[in-house]
């Protein structure tokens, strides 16, 4: 009994004793508050914190800003007593206290003493802007730019001050280059951090929040986002936050004049030997001055702030419970200087985008923190030794929600590597079917080039759908599509409307060169030369049935008097709306406008009724070249393709060529010289064109293709930046030289693609959420980086679009001959077989100017189909053969089983059996005799014989 009365007492007295140490509920509670900057990171360390302790603590944390954490400490602290304890046991803060609030703490010494500022880790903020075209290579800025910037002194971004300081500043061709100021809330850490780096590094331009430019954007927390997506505008966040979003950060001057530096590029080193020297070390007493801004080391990021732990130092009057809180904030201090959080490698600062102190500066305070801390003579310490005490603040305990969170962390992490890795980026877009082709060849050898999956979607609408789907007026001006494309520049009012009343900004650029002509069909008997010359008039009469004839004295007078026989024209025309139509119309309303009258555009009502219509190019080209003494309208590759008879325009200077003896290119180069040509890529291309150029030998119908893009693309999210990596493939070498000539187009001149690489794409604004784009030569990426994500390898490709040039010479010269043999033959009345020998024949006489390699491959090729078409042919007449043997053999079976089956019908014991062995070759004459054949008929009870020979 006395055992259990002991037992109990002892246990009673524990009971008080805990009670007493951690509250009625045997959990201690800590609570705290601290900036949004820092906030999920700090939940992450204390909830460590927490599974670390050997006693059930539980530590509340709200997430507000500095200035609301300093106000409600400060508070706290004023009102508590010794019968009522703060509410509050610290605060995590980028601001120390003022000099007021410190006395709510002093005011009280003796209750609670005075207040303490624990430095914890050190934060670094960053300006950041989002001007087009100046992504790759960091703008330079100085305090007092960044000051006139917010005042509105400097609000352009080419104001001779900021050129200055960056000569490489690339000019995009936009005719505005304003800047746009976008602002966190007054009391933000990011705005607080800047306000206070300007007050030290340019007294001289006094910025205050309310003194900020008037047009400044407030956008809150929505900084980062706002940076996206808002062109040429300037903003401040934390660096490291910036940089996880690839958002533009100046390399912005530090203490020492004409050093430029980027937050991730602090020297820490360097940094905590300052901080050692410019933070105060006593703990207690007035920080309210403390500042580590623009600190005199070098390399050294300039915008920087001291995040403090704010707590009070006498922990020894309020009661056990307020006590043992007390040794919890010291022991938390300890925990944010272990390796667990400062670690420059694996360390929770890193993690979160901090910087750690420093070995030097944490010395010194920890001999401070070890006088200015009062204890409660009966708390019960915490200790950092590792072990399995109660008290133990072990660095080898943790929990389940930890670890698992740890694990769950990196397993995420992993599978979104693995995600984006694995899925497509998707563009979008719809047009021209004339450049449809080039369109999809280009796509598939970037395809073949990237080191991320690719998509594209793209529909050969035609221009107009082209033209209005980027417009998307009945979807309220939002694009259907990535992209536009047409044969012609967009329309003025179309163009007005989007940019003007929609206020979406695009740009147009061009594609390739489509050269485009009329073509005949007249045989060569009446046209042995296969050349023939047209001036644009006489192509006008003819187009709009003024002239029927080709014996007519316009056609003759172009060709030296020569003319050809009275033979209707047959027209066709495309029926549909077509850029080709749109291309030839505006051709000869430019070089024949005194005759032509049927107008221009994609879609005429007007054509003669006589006029024969067509669907699409691939109509055309086949209608023209299975009619006789017709004309049409395609581009020159169809023409060409089928060997029809390409007409030799007159062109501006009056000499006569096709699009094969003509200087395509040329055209597009007297365009761009011209001031038909727009100074800005933002400005309307509606006059835009290459039509009837001048140049002796200037091919004179030359389309230019266009791809209209809208400027704002950070809405496409990761479609904006691969459709920025196609524009820039699409322009390059390979893909105007060997993909466009390989299909029959010409390439882009060389200060064209200048133009728009240089002044156009950089206009372009995407997602900075999205991965860039690189390109890998033999001069860039070395080291096998070419195989990281979101590359796009000169090493890598696709074996048709590498062959490209061979296969369409080999192709169109194998057209080439098979047309002209049908012609020939036709020419003949149907009994020639074609030039050459046997079915096929040689190809030397059919062809001119085809490479003799060529020539060689076509006449192997051939040789194989004769030896195709001769065994065919004697395996048919073998098939016949063998059909016939089988039938001449299934009759004798026949008869001869017709034979036994009547010898067996005579029955038993009959003696009239014949035996094939019968059957005999008798007489000189060959004939077939059968021996003898009996057959039975009962007629009634008797019966009758006959003897037959055949």
């Amino acid at each position: 009994m006395r055992a259990i009365s002991l037992f109990a007492l002892v246990a009673l007295l524990w009971a008080g004793r805990s009670a007493a140490q951690y509250g009625t509920s045997g959990v201690l509670t800590l609570s705290g508050e601290g900036p949004a900057e820092t906030g999920a990171s700090m939940l992450r360390f204390l909830k460590v914190f927490e599974t670390r302790l050997g006693v059930p603590a539980r530590i509340t944390y709200r997430v507000t800003t500095s200035v609301a954490a300093d106000a409600s400490i400060s508070a706290d602290v004023a009102a508590q007593t010794a019968a009522s304890p703060s509410k509050l046991q610290f605060a995590m803060t980028e601001q120390p206290l003022s000099s007021a609030q410190r006395a709510s703490f002093s005011g009280n010494a003796a209750v609670v003493g005075s207040s303490v500022h624990f430095p914890v880790y050190v934060n670094s903020y960053g300006l950041f802007y989002n001007v087009p075209g100046n992504r790759v290579t960091p703008l330079n800025i100085t305090a007092c730019l960044a000051a006139r910037i917010l005042t509105g002194d400097v609000q352009e971004w080419t104001h001779p001050d900021f050129l200055d300081k960056n000569p490489g500043f690339v000019k995009t061709g936009t005719d505005s280059y304003k800047i746009t100021v976008l602002m966190d809330t007054a009391t933000s850490g990011s705005t607080l951090a800047v306000l206070g780096w300007l007050a030290k590094a340019c007294p001289s331009v006094p910025v205050t929040y309310t003194g900020v430019r008037a047009d400044a954007v407030a956008v809150g927390s929505n900084m980062i986002a706002s940076l996206q997506s808002t062109g040429y505008s300037f903003g401040f966040a934390m660096g490291s936050v910036g940089r996880a979003a690839s958002v533009s950060e100046f390399a912005v001057e530090t203490a020492t004049a004409g050093q430029y530096l980027q937050t991730g590029s602090t020297n820490t080193t360097n940094m905590q030997v300052a901080l050692a020297a410019a933070v105060p070390t006593t703990l207690s007493g007035d920080y309210s001055t403390a500042t580590v801004v623009s600190l005199s080391a070098d390399r050294v990021a300039p915008i920087l702030t001291v995040g403090y732990l704010v707590t009070k130092s006498d922990w020894s009057t309020e009661g056990l419970e307020e006590g043992q809180r007390g040794e919890l904030v010291r022991a938390l201090c300890a925990f944010f200087q272990s390796s667990t959080i400062t670690s420059s490698s694996t360390g929770m600062l890193n993690d979160a985008g901090l910087l750690a102190l420093g070995s030097t500066l944490v010395s010194a305070v920890n001999i401070t923190a070890s006088s200015v801390f009062v204890s409660h003579p009966s708390a019960v310490k915490y200790t950092t030794t590792d072990g399995v005490g109660a008290n133990v603040v072990s660095s080898t305990r943790s929990s389940y929600e930890v670890t698992t969170y740890q694990d769950l962390t990196a397993q995420m992490a992993a599978m979104k590597k693995q995600l984006d890795v694995g899925a497509a980026r998707v563009m979008r877009g719809v047009g021209s079917s004339a450049v449809s082709l080039f369109m999809w060849r280009v796509f598939g050898e970037l395809k073949g080039r990237s080191t991320t999956p690719l998509h594209m979607v793209y529909r050969a609408a035609g221009s107009g759908a082209g033209q209005g789907e980027v417009l998307a007026k009945a979807n309220k001006y939002q694009s259907l599509v990535d992209f536009g494309a047409s044969d012609t520049p967009m329309p003025d009012a179309t163009f007005t409307e989007l940019t003007n009343t929609a206020k979406v900004p695009i740009v147009h650029i061009p594609i390739l060169l489509a050269p485009m002509n009329f073509f005949v069909n007249i045989p060569d008997s009446a046209l042995p030369s296969r050349l023939i010359k047209m001036s644009p008039c006489t192509i006008a009469k003819i187009m709009q049935a003024d002239i029927t004839s080709w014996s007519h004295a316009d056609i003759a007078a172009d060709n030296g008097g020569v003319a050809l026989p009275d033979q209707p024209i047959t027209v066709f025309y495309r029926q549909l709306s077509s850029g080709t139509t749109a291309v030839i119309t505006e051709y000869l309303n430019r070089a024949c406008a005194g005759t032509w009258r049927l107008g221009s555009g994609g879609l005429l009502s007007n054509w003669p009724p006589t006029f024969k219509p067509t669907a699409n190019a691939a109509n055309m080209s086949t209608s023209v070249f299975t009619t006789s003494w017709s004309i049409g309208y395609m581009d020159a590759a169809n023409g060409l393709d089928v060997n029809l008879i390409e007409v030799a325009v007159r062109n501006k200077d009056g000499n006569y060529v096709t699009s094969q003896t003509g200087d395509v290119p040329a055209a597009a180069t007297a365009l761009f010289k011209s001031d038909a040509w727009p100074k800005s890529p933002l400005l309307s291309f509606a006059s835009v064109s290459c039509l009837n150029q001048p140049g002796a030998n200037t091919f004179p119908i030359v389309a230019m293709p266009f791809m209209f893009v809208r400027t704002d693309l950070t809405s496409r999210g990761d479609s904006g930046a691969l459709l920025v990596a196609y524009l820039t493939f699409m322009l390059d070498t390979f893909a105007q030289n060997t993909i466009a000539k390989a299909l029959g187009f010409e390439p882009l001149p060389t200060e064209v693609r200048q133009y728009t690489t240089e002044r156009a794409l950089p206009l372009l604004q995407v997602d900075t959420r999205s991965k860039a784009w690189v390109f890998e030569s033999g001069s860039t990426l070395s080291g096998g980086k070419g195989s990281t994500d979101n590359v796009i390898s000169g090493f890598g490709g696709n074996y048709e679009n590498l062959n490209a040039q061979g296969f369409a010479d080999f192709y169109k010269a194998y057209n080439l001959a098979q047309n002209r043999a049908q012609a020939t033959k036709a020419a003949s009345g149907g009994n020639s077989t074609g030039s050459g020998s046997g079915s096929g024949g040689n190809y030397t006489a059919v062809l001119s100017g085809i490479p003799p390699d060529l020539i060689d491959q076509l006449d192997n090729l051939q040789k194989q189909v004769d030896i195709l078409k001769a065994v065919a042919i004697t395996a048919a007449v073998f098939g016949v053969f063998g059909l016939s043997l089988a039938i001449f053999t299934s009759c004798r079976m026949f008869v001869h089983m017709s034979l036994w089956g009547g010898a067996g019908a005579a029955g038993p014991g009959s003696n009239s059996m014949v035996h094939p062995a019968s059957i005999s070759i008798l007489g000189s004459n060959g004939g077939v005799r059968r021996q003898k054949s009996i057959s039975n008929f009962s007629v009634g009870e008797g019966s009758m014989g006959s003897e037959k020979s055949v």
